[in-house]
């Protein structure tokens, strides 16, 4: 999450402002550096430096170009190191760099000429030796520190512009998308990001493959021709011996049941993991709750209608007949023993489900659309979308010959898979970690069978280039036209019965309803990371939600639009001139606001606009409901694109009631102590302070 990571991982930053530019120097320098470069990690660091640019605590220009600094330093230390001792090392290799890495590098300087240093640059294990490859060949000096700067300004934006982009990427998030538009903007980045990575793949993906594999065995070969790893192997036979036979490529019992292995456990310890955030109610709870509430504001009739439709994949009318129609087709594929890791995937997911949901009792969340009977973590969606499609998934890759058709399946196994997991969400029927869960349990069993499969190939007991049985194609195209038809039927027939969200109970509230607020609510509100958040300033009693609203209007306050790139663009347009520009999300006792209204107040030369987020409660007192809410007044743009809050929350209070105070709604007023004094600061790094009075409104009775 970005919240911990910007204020936890990074906090000596905060504090020794100047040293974030000698850290983002030096971490260029080093990962451009020859040889040093291959086992630091200077790009990721400049990554969370470039991110962390983005809460104001660092200039985003000091860091990048101290960024590039460091790596036009470190590019010429290494041409310097080929122009003395290129033709030396190009024969001998140096430490662990063989003459073959040597040669790769070398090739790719031939394939692009002087651009090579360019592109070199943003090609891993590539551009730490193509600058020492263009000093070991004689390369003009003058050409060399044209296409290194250039090399060097790409890839500071890469790195450093990508984690500063990131940032902001996810404080405008919470700005200008806290409803429909975020959930339009996540199927559209997401199905982008799918078709950037499939293209890259297909293209890119086996090169890439190649020449990490080339580095893997000439680091290992390294490794074994070391000295004093020979004397250790010598000293402790039994324990190497174990060793280089797990990682035995000729036998199943060797790398791939290692690898199978690892991946079980790596698989199994994220889900340990998820575990311990759900019961220490870590920053995923928060995210859940908050999640639920944007989409249950979000999600149209259409949506959760196709939402709908894509949820019945998973549901076992129609899982299945279809795991019986796969297992009867790979007996006329001439394949039968592959329904046995079928089997296993569907069925112990399915049982490791549904024990997860007696032992944790998670209920589902209140924004449900559909009635369901069951707990909700882990999702048996999301499980079966992994355990079942994901293993047809890999029959179907494992048997096909052409690369482009094995990524393809891949991604669209991948997509069938998400988009099973997104409709469980936008019914509100499981909260993201509930599906988050599910794909894991669901992996560890593919896993599973994935093993098994691999099993019954190497021991020769299925034999995958065997040719099927005559008329299976007619077998397949006969077994899919039923299934289609049956899913079409079923869904038809049994159309969804969407349900109203529950409204919860009232409750009296007969003593003083300030003290009853502080003892039995949450005083402050939190963003959607669950991070806290500026404590309410507001308390209206009003005999309906229609006076409040009435108090507002009449008082010359309007209701913000819904976002979109309309209200963006006219913002940039308008800035405070704006008065519906939409609100940044904030939640109070687990739930979004229910009200919001906005009014710009002052003159040209001292221009602000008040905002004031509202929520209903449960509470009643015997004058009317109880509404609680926060204020905030903005004066100015930041990057034309967000409002810059006054820091001052108690004067955006003081001047929210000095809008309504004339009002003849108004029956009595009075400003009471409710929180303790309080200075922080907002998710875009604005600060704020407060007092942490409240106050409170009580509207006249029609």
């Amino acid at each position: 999450m970005l919240d911990p990571l910007i204020h936890n991982l990074l906090p000596s930053t905060t504090h020794l402002q100047s040293f974030g530019y000698w850290i983002a120097f030096l971490a260029a320098l080093l990962e451009t550096t020859f040889v040093v470069g291959m086992f630091l990690p200077g790009s990721t660091v400049l990554l969370l430096i470039g991110a962390f640019s983005a809460t104001d605590q660092l200039d985003f220009q000091g860091v990048f170009w101290f960024a590039v600094a460091g790596a036009i330093l470190g590019d010429n230390i290494n041409y310097w190191l080929g122009q003395h001792y290129g033709r030396r090392w190009l024969k001998g290799g140096v430490w662990f760099l063989r003459q073959a890495h040597f040669e790769q590098a070398r090739l790719f300087f031939d394939r692009h000429g002087a651009q090579s240093v360019f592109l070199g640059r943003f090609v891993p294990t590539i551009k730490e030796v193509v600058p020492f490859i263009a000093g070991s060949v004689g390369m003009r000096h003058r050409s060399f520190i044209f296409w290194n700067l250039l090399g060097a300004v790409g890839w500071g934006l890469e790195w450093v512009g990508g984690g500063y982009l990131f940032a902001q990427s996810l404080n405008l998030a919470q700005i200008w998308l806290p409803r429909f538009g975020l959930l339009i903007a996540a199927l559209l980045i997401l199905s982008l990001l799918f078709w950037l990575l499939k293209h890259f793949v297909i293209h890119h993906g086996r090169q890439w493959g190649e020449l990490a594999a080339s580095v893997f065995l000439e680091v290992l070969q390294t490794i074994r021709d070391n000295s004093e790893v020979r004397r250790l192997v010598a000293a402790h036979p039994g324990f190497f011996g174990f060793l280089s036979r797990r990682l035995d490529r000729r036998r199943f019992s060797g790398l791939p049941l290692t690898l199978i292995g690892l991946a079980f456990v790596y698989v199994l310890v994220l889900f340990g993991g998820l575990i311990e955030d759900l019961l220490t109610s870590d920053p995923i709870v928060f995210l859940d709750k908050g999640l639920a509430q944007l989409v249950a504001v979000a999600r149209p009739p259409a949506l959760a209608r196709v939402a709908y439709w894509v949820t019945e994949l998973g549901i076992w009318q129609v899982v299945v007949p279809g795991v019986v129609a796969a297992a009867l087709l790979l007996g006329s594929l001439n394949r039968p023993l592959l329904a046995l890791p079928l089997m296993v995937s569907v069925a112990g997911s399915s049982l490791f489900t549904a024990l997860g949901k007696l032992a944790f009792h998670r209920p589902r969340p209140v924004e449900a659309m559909l009635a369901e009977h069951s707990y909700a973590f882990p999702s048996g969606h999301a499980t079966i979308a992994v355990a079942f499609y994901g293993f047809i998934g890999y029959l179907l890759i494992r048997g096909s010959k052409r690369w482009t058709h094995r990524v393809n399946l891949f991604f669209a196994t991948l997509f069938l898979v998400l988009l099973i997991g997104l409709s469980r969400i936008v019914l509100g029927v499981h909260y993201l970690s509930d599906v988050l869960s599910g794909y894991l349990v669901g992996t560890l069993w593919l896993i599973v069978a994935i093993g098994i499969t691999e099993w019954l190939v190497a021991t020769g007991r299925v034999d995958l280039r065997s040719k099927p049985r005559p008329g299976s194609r007619w077998a397949v195209t006969g077994s899919l036209t039923a299934l289609l038809a049956w899913y079409t039927c079923f869904t038809l027939l049994h159309p969804p019965h969407f349900v109203e969200p529950t409204q919860p109970q009232t409750v009296q509230v007969n003593g003083d309803i300030v003290d009853y607020l502080k003892q039995h609510r949450p005083i402050r509100t939190r963003t959607l990371l669950g991070g806290p958040q500026q404590p309410l300033s507001l308390l209206i009693v009003s005999p309906d939600e229609q006076t409040l609203r009435r108090l507002f209007l009449q008082s010359g306050w309007r209701v913000p639009a819904g976002p979109g790139p309309g209200a963006i663009l006219r913002l940039i347009r308008e800035g405070l001139d704006d008065e519906n520009a939409p609100l940044a999300p904030v939640f109070w006792n687990g739930r979004l606001y229910d009200l919001a209204f906005e009014k710009r107040v002052g003159n040209a030369a001292d221009k602000q606009l008040l905002a004031v987020q509202l929520w209903r409660t449960p509470l009643t007192s015997p004058q009317g409901f109880l509404y609680v809410g926060t204020t905030r007044a903005f004066r100015g743009m930041r990057w034309h694109l967000l409002r810059s809050m006054d820091p001052d929350m108690d004067k955006a209070r003081d001047r929210v009631w000095n809008t309504l105070k004339q009002s003849p709604l108004i029956n009595a007023s009075r400003l009471t102590p409710f929180a303790a004094t309080l200075v922080g600061h907002t998710p875009t790094g604005q600060d704020y302070f407060t007092r942490g009075e409240l106050r409170l409104i009580q509207l006249k009775k029609p």
